[in-house]
């Protein structure tokens, strides 16, 4: 089926990069592909959600790049990490092509509203970690990627893996957006890590992971998405925008 499909889709180039001082964002291919894993071992509770958006300004301005999913809103008596906000970790692939999983963190507003006041409910923004890095770790897709691989409108899959933490409103900008994505991406990297430490064992690299996605390595080197730093001095920095 691997090969099938491989052969089917078209598989998007993704560079290596080395992550910026701002946004220290890096796991092993090991915690990467076991959580893959688990998503595949959990993929019959998978639920379809549609690419609504990309990076908000907030998540530019860390030096982040996201994509912004809407998934069906669970019933009330529904006890899916979907129902209630809550930072989560997750699994993701492909509909149409029942692709393999590709492991990411993500925010979940639930009930708490947008700096426009509109609802979040059924709404989710997700950090994909699948990009190489120059260390031979995995650190996030920046958006150009993201736009060619899940454009504006595809249906995905995707598969709650693990609570990790509560939604914090008070962390939807700044450094406070920053640290609230590198901790739930270390409480990721914790929930799996027995795992990861005996797949790491048996020898793993970025092509197991991004095998089957509709993603590729690449042999070039790519900086990061421009820092907090970098976009302050080029006067491009959001600073009053919400998450």
């Amino acid at each position: 089926m691997t090969d099938v499909l491989s052969n089917a889709m078209e598989h998007v180039p993704v560079s290596a990069t080395r992550p910026s001082f701002q946004m220290p964002l890096e796991w092993s291919v090991a915690t990467a592909l076991s959580l893959a894993e688990l998503a595949a071992v959990a993929s019959s509770s998978a639920v379809v959600a549609v690419v609504e958006g990309y990076s908000t300004p907030s998540v530019v301005d860390v030096g982040g790049s996201s994509v912004r999913l809407r998934f069906p809103v669970p019933k009330e008596e529904d006890e899916s990490m979907l129902s209630a906000s809550a930072s989560i970790v997750i699994g993701l692939r492909h509909r149409a092509m029942n692709a393999t999983w590709i492991p990411a963190v993500a925010g979940v507003p639930g009930h708490h509203p947008d700096r426009a006041g509109l609802s979040r409910v059924g709404l989710l923004e997700t950090v994909v970690m699948a990009r190489p890095t120059v260390k031979g770790g995995v650190t996030f897709l920046d958006e150009d990627v993201l736009r060619a691989w899940i454009p504006q409108g595809q249906e995905l899959e995707l598969v709650p893996l693990r609570r990790l933490d509560d939604f914090h409103i008070d962390d939807g900008s700044g450094p406070w957006l920053r640290d609230r994505i590198c901790i739930t991406a270390s409480q990721a990297e914790d929930f799996v890590a027995e795992h990861a430490r005996a797949k790491q064992k048996t020898g793993c690299d970025i092509g197991q992971l991004l095998l089957g996605s509709g993603l590729r390595p690449e042999a070039a080197v790519q900086p990061p998405p421009q820092d907090e730093w970098s976009l302050a001095r080029s006067g491009q920095l959001h600073r009053d925008c919400m998450l």
